[in-house]
């Protein structure tokens, strides 16, 4: 499982499907006949007819699209143009987006707004009771003037697991202003500065990963967990990054990275030798997961300080790497604990 690819349930919430298949509304958790008393449902049977006023845009592209993707990509673009949106609109028509359709019809992006056709798309997102009822209710107090806009598809969402989901659309929107801040930074830097970084940044992005895929428990909550381990990770890199720059890089001596490397040493042996205690809440973290995970942080490290000695000659190596090396004993001695029930 990827996190910076939309997840499967996340797509449930976007597009729902064969339209034709699915009932309306797309509800779940109670039978019909217990709904129709209510105004929630009641709204969804006034504005099932809803058409738009205008017809969606024809796609000029033929392939597979991805509207959700190409809907916050274009919400967060500081230059977007009429034509984009209408890009996203077309995509979303052609592939039944419906949480999209919703989203542009509340909002008015690239269409004229038509809150009774955006509460139709709404009716058609397959959802729990309380998340449609909810997300009916939201719209209703937009179109009355009670609530102002804008409207997303996740300001409704009602288990943790979709807001987990939700979570990897601002992660990935997170990540795209990272890379866009450094990029800004590394504008006027040598070739080979920018390929340093570009280096460290793909290794970070690894480490990030595989700190999400081996090292973070994939429990009842773990969506969200998985979303904050990445994050940090990545806001870490960026943060150190514009922290050398401006003259902030770490002055450790290549004795006081001796000593950091030995102790990481003892914990990373220390948890890889033991066999978890009874009490131990390491849920689904294996070792070989770790064991993958120290790899990809030590490949980390190496470019880290590389790109250091690259763009900053004067910062010695040794600091940047008993910093990364004292952060990592912090991870290593979380999951030692985790594994003795400490």
């Amino acid at each position: 499982m990827t996190t910076v690819a939309f997840p499967m349930l996340l797509a449930l919430v976007l597009a729902t499907g064969s339209a034709a298949a699915a009932p309306y509304p797309n509800v779940y958790g109670a039978p019909p006949e217990v709904l129709r008393g209510s105004d929630w449902y009641r709204q969804c049977l006034r504005v099932r007819a809803d058409k738009p006023r205008q017809p969606p845009p024809a796609s000029a592209e033929s392939g597979r699209c991805d509207a959700s993707a190409l809907y916050y990509d274009t919400l967060n673009a500081p230059d977007a143009r009429e034509a984009d949106w209408r890009r996203v609109h077309a995509c979303a028509a052609r592939t039944n987006a419906h949480g999209v359709l919703m989203m542009l019809y509340a909002n008015g992006h690239g269409v004229m707004p038509q809150l009774g056709l955006a509460t139709r798309h709404a009716c058609s997102i397959q959802s729990p009771v309380g998340e449609m009822k909810s997300r009916v209710q939201h719209l209703q107090r937009v179109a009355a003037n009670r609530e102002p806009g804008p409207v997303d598809v996740c300001d409704d969402v009602a288990s943790a697991e979709m807001r987990g989901q939700c979570g990897a659309v601002r992660e990935r929107q997170r990540d795209k202003q990272r890379a866009a801040q450094l990029a800004t930074l590394a504008r006027s830097w040598s070739e080979k500065e920018q390929l340093g970084l570009e280096m460290a940044s793909k290794a970070a992005h690894h480490f990030a990963q595989h700190r999400v895929e081996y090292e973070t428990d994939k429990g009842s909550a773990a969506r969200s967990l998985q979303l904050d381990t990445q994050a940090a990770e990545l806001d870490t890199f960026a943060a150190d990054v514009l922290d050398f720059e401006a003259g902030r890089g770490p002055r450790f001596s290549e004795a006081e990275f001796a000593s950091l490397e030995k102790k990481m040493d003892t914990v990373y042996r220390q948890f890889m030798l033991n066999r978890p205690v009874s009490g131990a809440y390491l849920g689904s973290i294996r070792k070989t997961g770790v064991e993958k995970t120290q790899r990809a942080w030590l490949a980390y490290r190496d470019a880290m300080e590389l790109f250091g000695a690259i763009r900053y000659p004067q910062l010695p190596g040794s600091g940047v790497r008993a910093l990364l090396t004292a952060r990592r004993i912090k991870q290593l001695t979380e999951l030692d604990n985790a594994a003795t029930g400490r």
